[in-house]
This record gives structure tokens, C-alpha cells and sequence, in this order.
């Protein structure tokens, strides 16, 4: 049985939860049958209660330690806690930044924090802002 398996399950839980009840009060389809703005968030959290409960079982019948860290990983914590700020940060940065400076300044600190190439740092953080903002506006008419 793994410990720390368990809190994962648990964690996963309670953030299908979290996205679950408010979906709740959406309406679930149209009248001509097509997927309302609830479908997807009560589908995704019904798989994400299923999936936890399933993990949770196998590690409840599983003898094997899982989550033991070897020196590598150990390193690497450091990267993964200044990753999960940055993603945090994100969205909180974007109410008051525009989304292409942003998302070109989050894309470069990532790949810089990722030791990529210079080269690919800068060609893929200025190609996927763009490429996003035009889908979003032009395709999909959402407003950034």
C-alpha cells in the first residue's frame, strides 16, 4: 500500500469535486439534443472519480512502494515546485497582462527554466502565442 498513492487518489478526489457540483447547475444539453456548457465538466469529473477510486483500489491491493525518490528526482523537485507557481501565476497574471506578452514571457522563462536552445526558446515562444491567438479569435471567436 502506498501512502502517498492514496493522498494522490484522494487529492484527485476532491479536485473533481471541486469542478463537479458547480457543474452541476449548468444545463446539461439543448433542446435539440446538443452538449450544453455542463457536458464536458461533469464528464471529465465523472472519469477523474472513476480513475481515483480504480488508482486507490490498486494501491490498496499493491505490496510495492511507489513515490520513492532516487537523487535525480530529488533534484528535480525544485524545477517541478517552480513550474506549478509559474502555471498558478498564469492565469492570475492574466486579468491584468495581455494574453501575447504574457503567454510569450511564461513560454521563455519555462524553456529557459527547461535548458532548451536558445533558438528553440525563442522560435516556439513567439510561433505558439501567435498561432493560439489567431484559433482563438479567428476559428473559435473567443476573445483574449
Amino acid at each position: 500500500m502506498s501512502k502517498a498513492g492514496l493522498i494522490f487518489c484522494a487529492g484527485s478526489f476532491v479536485l473533481a469535486m471541486f469542478f463537479f457540483i458547480p457543474a452541476l447547475s449548468f444545463p446539461g444539453a439543448t433542446r435539440d439534443g446538443t452538449p450544453g456548457p455542463g457536458y464536458f465538466p461533469i464528464i471529465v469529473s465523472l472519469a477523474i472519480f472513476f480513475l481515483s477510486i480504480l488508482l486507490a483500489i490498486s494501491y490498496l491491493r499493491d505490496k510495492e512502494k511507489y513515490f520513492q525518490k532516487n537523487e535525480t528526482e530529488r533534484s528535480n523537485l525544485r524545477i517541478v515546485l517552480i513550474t506549478c507557481a509559474a502555471v498558478v501565476l498564469y492565469p492570475i497574471l492574466f486579468l491584468y497582462l495581455p494574453f501575447i506578452p504574457l503567454t510569450i514571457a511564461f513560454m521563455v522563462f519555462l524553456n529557459w527554466m527547461y535548458k532548451r536552445s536558445w533558438v528553440f526558446n525563442i522560435t516556439f515562444s513567439l510561433t505558439l502565442p501567435v498561432i493560439l491567438y489567431f484559433v482563438f479569435s479567428r476559428f473559435l471567436r473567443v476573445m483574449l
